[in-house]
């Protein structure tokens, strides 16, 4: 009787044991709010931020870098930005802050949206939980659903999505260092299944008490299109809020005085803007 009874506590330890083991992972998984203010305050940018980074583009289906510019990129937190091109005879600015964005191209606004891999810095702008999470929303992540999962053998959390669920917009964030690696920006139908763009974050660098990615890399349907290395970054420089306004660049590039050109010159310029837009977008 003594033996049955010890049996029956060792398999009911051994049942509850099993219980634990099968719980719904998800019963024990962040909400997608707190794991962003964890990876805020990891990443801890500062108020002001310059990057100095190359941007290559790719040919689709190879490894070749198709065109390459050196870029100064600005944040001013929360949610202003600005990015200078000035190489190869191509003067570039794009300046975002808040919902206001402006593209400058030699000297010229460039009307339309913003290019999807322009968002990659979204993820930087903000110090506060709300007001990213406000952007991401609008950018299509479900914060009602968050889940754990394996990227290159990493555990991420996967804001948006039920892993392995890759059919919605969702970020990656890994849940030893809450850092950014992958961002699913957007998924659409098409007729043989889906189009997906993504965004990877890889090679982290410390900068003082701050961390910037070394490597910033955008996949069409998982093949490289574009590529971030960047080179330095400096924590809190002196530079002019004025860069940010929007307003003041519209009425900089506006004043100029136009320069006469013939009619050959202004089918040129057109040309450079729109191969220049389809190799940004």
């Amino acid at each position: 009787m003594y033996c049955c009874r010890k049996l029956n506590f060792y398999i009911l330890i051994y049942a509850g044991f099993l219980i634990l083991l099968c719980t719904p992972a998800s019963a024990y998984v962040l909400k997608g709010e707190h794991v962003l203010q964890l990876m805020i305050e990891k990443i801890n940018l500062p108020m002001r931020l310059s990057v100095n980074q190359t941007v290559s583009f790719f040919d689709p289906g190879t490894d070749g870098i198709n065109t390459e510019y050196d870029q100064q990129v600005r944040y001013q937190i929360p949610g202003e930005f600005r990015s200078d091109i000035h190489t190869n005879g191509l003067n570039l600015i794009h300046v975002v802050a808040s919902d206001q964005f402006l593209t400058v191209m030699d000297g010229r606004v460039v009307a339309g949206d913003e290019a999807w891999t322009d968002h990659y810095k979204d993820i930087f702008l903000y110090r506060s939980r709300e007001l990213l999470v406000d952007q991401l929303k609008f950018l299509g992540i479900r914060f009602s659903v968050t889940s754990l999962g394996r990227y290159q053998g990493t555990i991420c959390y996967i804001l948006g999505a039920e892993y392995p669920d890759e059919s919605v917009p969702q970020l990656w964030v890994v849940k030893d260092t809450f850092q950014p690696i992958r961002w699913i920006y957007e998924v659409s139908s098409v007729q043989d299944g889906f189009e997906k763009k993504e965004i990877r974050y890889s090679d982290w660098k410390s900068q003082y008490k701050s961390l910037y990615p070394s490597k910033i890399e955008f996949f069409h349907n998982d093949i490289l299109i574009q590529s971030i290395s960047v080179r330095k970054v400096e924590i809190n420089p002196p530079f002019s809020g004025d860069l940010f306004d929007i307003e003041q660049v519209k009425r900089e590039y506006s004043t100029e005085k136009p320069e006469k050109k013939n009619p050959g010159d202004q089918i040129d310029i057109k040309k450079r803007i729109e191969e220049f837009k389809n190799i940004y977008e």
